[in-house]
């Protein structure tokens, strides 16, 4: 597609075809890079993440593209020579799984033949194996261009909806509008040799792709293809982040994305909120006997209990940016509860807390009962008795869209 960012890769393939350079880049044309299975992606130029999911292994290749024509990035996974792409933003199954190249080969990515849809490139050298469409068999075009040693950036550098290659030497671009071998139609000097450099369309504004600069958690983005003063500065997540690029929500922007590794906190420990982990909703794995506490101060006075619960099953609870502690004993590892979504919700479960629509659908179920058999509706995981919407001891249950969590106790498995 045409609002899109791309990815400088070296001549150079590692194992599955991502290399490094003096300086790094991080984007949609080649791997992404770093490891993790959960992605942050912000659809504006704000500090905070309006999508988040889980998808894949940590150890994936992990590329970004217009699959499917519809104007919005989404992801694909590579194992070796095997792609595995999704057409939205979430966890769940591949819609799309096909081969292409050699598992050694340096992979790249964009709309080729200007139809809207991303597709693949394989590189050797400074040859490139040009497919217009998401499948195995001969390239449809092959292009010479540049030397076997350089890095390469993908992009729209004319706007005219092809994407086309550039060549990166030190901190000069070399630019080329057509896929063809030959003398570059412009070239022009950014940032610094060893800068991470990004490729997107940054602005609604803009004719074409052009460059970013990244350093640390801070990105300088240039709207045109010229030297310059960056025309917009971002901060965005940490240093230490790989980063992605896309158009997430299809309205013509390149914005940030992240990709992180699963974070996880022990089950037994008083944290301080905002110091040793940050607020947001947490899962634990649960435990024979599990406590916790979220802390108005560090007295030991039960007046410094904002709320407590020894739940049965993994448990769930909102840590609010007001708490100043938060207590755990015995729960095992906590993490953010995005990490522990399922690829799709379970069509059967047991005793703990769920998010509906992500762990659990809505819907009526019912479970065997037993001796003692208590379920809660929820609107929020603070566990305090606001949070709670309905509960009872009966063994069906209607869970509505519109509920936040569910939690059960002693009633068996659940079914539709």
């Amino acid at each position: 597609m045409r609002a899109v960012a791309r990815l400088a890769v070296a001549g150079t393939a590692a194992a599955l075809g991502v290399a490094m350079l003096a300086g790094p880049v991080w984007a949609k044309g080649g791997a992404a890079g770093g490891s993790g299975s959960q992605f942050f992606l912000n659809d504006s130029f704000s500090g905070t993440a309006n999508t988040i999911f889980n998808y894949g292994l940590a150890g994936d290749a992990v590329y970004v593209g217009d699959w499917d024509g519809n104007g919005t990035d989404t992801l694909m996974l590579r194992r070796g020579n095997t792609f595995y792409l999704r057409n939205t933003n979430s966890g769940g199954a591949a819609d799309l799984v096909f081969s292409y190249g050699r598992a050694t080969d340096t992979v790249l990515v964009g709309d080729w033949n200007g139809d809207g849809t991303d597709t693949l490139a394989v590189r050797r050298g400074n040859v490139y194996y040009i497919k217009n469409s998401l499948a195995g068999g001969v390239a449809d075009q092959t292009v010479i261009y540049g030397r076997a040693t350089d890095a390469v950036l993908v992009g729209d550098w004319d706007g005219n909806g092809t994407d086309t290659l550039t060549v990166r030497r030190g901190n000069t671009y070399y630019i080329k509008n057509t896929l063809a071998g030959g003398n570059a139609d412009s070239v022009l000097a950014y940032g610094k040799a060893t800068d991470t450099v990004l490729v997107g369309h940054w602005s609604g504004g803009q004719t074409g792709d052009s460059l970013g600069v990244r350093r640390g958690n801070v990105y300088y983005l240039r709207y045109s293809l010229t030297s310059g003063v960056a025309d917009q500065t971002v901060s965005y997540g940490k240093a230490t982040d790989t980063v992605l690029v896309g158009d997430w929500d299809g309205d013509g922007v390149t914005t940030l994305g992240l990709r992180r590794a699963p974070v996880y906190y022990s089950g037994t420990k008083t944290y301080r909120v905002g110091v040793d982990i940050p607020a947001g909703i947490y899962r634990s794995s649960g435990g024979t006997y599990c406590y916790w506490a979220r802390l108005s101060g560090f007295g030991g006075t039960l007046d410094e209990i904002i709320a407590n619960d020894i739940p049965t099953g993994p448990p769930i609870v909102q840590i609010k940016s007001t708490d100043r502690g938060f207590e755990t004993d015995g729960c095992g590892l906590w993490q953010p509860v995005a990490q522990t979504y399922p690829s799709s919700p379970w069509a059967s479960f047991g005793d703990g807390t769920y998010v509906v629509g992500k762990h659990i659908a809505p819907g009526t179920y019912t479970a065997p009962g037993g001796t003692y058999c208590y379920w809660e509706r929820e609107s929020g995981f603070g566990g305090e008795m606001s949070d709670v919407i309905a509960n009872d001891t009966t063994a069906t249950v209607t869970i509505s869209p519109s509920d936040v969590g569910f939690y059960t106790d002693g009633c068996g498995t659940w079914t539709q």
